[in-house]
């Protein structure tokens, strides 16, 4: 099974070769969206994911990063909250600490 973690886990700690998430609050219909920043020699993206909430229209859900780490050593895993068509400073940013053994 995946370990995923959430902002409120801002240390991952993995092992080469092992795949892990991070999952964030997410709200597509706002137009905003998450955006990962990340070293490749590090972490692989494997694929995303939005899983809507449960019937309320408009609500948030979350948005599902799976990754595999690559490389041992010590990376940071990067995502600022944004509508693509837009620049300047970002909705929101989470930052990880990804620690690869």
């Amino acid at each position: 099974m995946t370990q995923e973690y959430t902002r409120d886990q801002a240390r991952i700690a993995v092992n080469v070769g092992e795949q892990f998430s991070v999952s964030l609050a997410a709200n597509p219909t706002t137009g905003h969206e998450w955006q990962p920043a990340f070293d490749l020699a590090w972490l692989v993206l494997l694929g995303r994911e939005f899983t809507p909430p449960g019937s309320a229209l408009g609500e948030g859900g979350s948005e599902r990063f799976r990754f595999q780490a690559q490389a041992a050593g010590t990376t940071r895993l990067r995502f600022a909250y944004r509508r693509p068509w837009e620049s300047g400073a970002p909705a929101d940013e989470a930052e990880f600490e990804v620690a690869v053994a």
